[in-house]
């Protein structure tokens, strides 16, 4: 069977995932607000979206330093053009022989950090590729409908982005809505030969289902997946996290809300695990409203924003 590329497999989803942000990227509109690094000319609201990628400050939270998101490129409902489809047919078409050379992957000889970055990047091309072929949906459950409709067929195997998720990448789902057709056999093959050996917490900061809540999205490389995890984290903390200290609570965002169980064991200690994540001032921030409230700031959860958008890294 004709291998995906010449280096080796654990590099293939990489190399479609790069693949797929340049044909995602060719279907905006040139503009001068496409940039969080180009707003010179553009709206009020996208200067403060450079500030605030989240929204925190429009919660009560004092505007503060965001690091690296306001350098991401920013793609909207409003930016994305489907008319420059036709105009974009050569990268949809090394698009589409690049995805469809993934049955022949072979992930059974891959070490984990192969593995990890390999299944993050497909999840990611998976769901901006079923952006592309079946558009923007309207409402959250839409959304959950494009991910059970987001299908690639890996190693012989079709799955789609809830079952790459909940069943590879995280702990095994039992959502009948996770799988495509699988038996129970193709099941245990799935998990013990093309799956983690271990569930990585970390990767709810990588998979981006292309809502305004989602993490940005970038390329995972095997050879330091796990240095590029930590600074997702911790990147994805600092524009999402916020504290207001004339409320004396902390805003965090659903996403952290929906894992609070894999990094603390109550919201108290949540506050703590995520001031230990935070960069200085945002983290002396944080330490200021623990020691005024006891024992512990409240929390407040943004709700989740299922509307479009994907930020991209440079």
């Amino acid at each position: 069977m004709t291998r995906l590329y010449s280096l080796s497999d654990s590099d293939a989803s990489s190399v479609i995932s790069r693949s797929t942000f340049s044909s995602f990227s060719s279907q905006t509109k040139s503009s001068s607000s496409s940039s969080y690094t180009t707003a010179k000319n553009a709206s009020d609201f996208s200067l403060e979206l450079d500030r605030d990628p989240y929204g925190v400050c429009c919660q009560g939270c004092q505007s503060r330093d965001v690091g690296p998101y306001r350098h991401f490129q920013n793609i909207g409902a409003d930016s994305f053009d489907y008319s420059r489809i036709p105009n974009s047919a050569s990268l949809f078409r090394r698009l589409r022989v690049l995805i469809g050379k993934l049955a022949g992957v072979d992930l059974q000889h891959m070490t984990r950090q192969q593995k990890l970055a390999f299944w993050i990047n497909v999840y990611n091309a998976c769901m901006m590729h079923a952006f592309l072929e079946y558009g923007i949906p309207c409402g959250p459950h839409q959304v959950v409908g494009l991910m059970r409709k987001a299908t690639l067929n890996v190693g012989g195997y079709t799955l789609n982005a809830l079952a790459i998720e909940h069943f590879i990448l995280r702990l095994p789902s039992h959502s009948k809505q996770a799988f495509v057709k699988l038996t129970s056999k193709d099941k245990a093959h799935i998990q013990n030969n093309l799956g983690l050996e271990w569930p990585e917490p970390l990767v709810c900061f990588a998979l981006c289902c292309g809502s305004k809540s989602s993490p940005a999205v970038r390329v995972y490389t095997a050879g330091d997946v796990e240095n590029e995890l930590e600074a997702a984290k911790k990147e994805y903390l600092q524009a999402a996290v916020g504290v207001s200290q004339s409320k004396g609570k902390v805003l965090i965002p659903k996403l952290l809300d929906w894992n609070l169980r894999v990094f603390a064991k109550d919201r108290e200690s949540l506050v703590e695990w995520i001031c230990d994540q935070l960069p200085g001032d945002l983290q002396r921030e944080l330490q200021r409203c623990i020691g005024r409230c006891s024992p512990s700031p409240p929390l407040q959860v943004m709700p989740y924003d299922f509307n479009f958008r994907y930020l991209l890294t440079a």
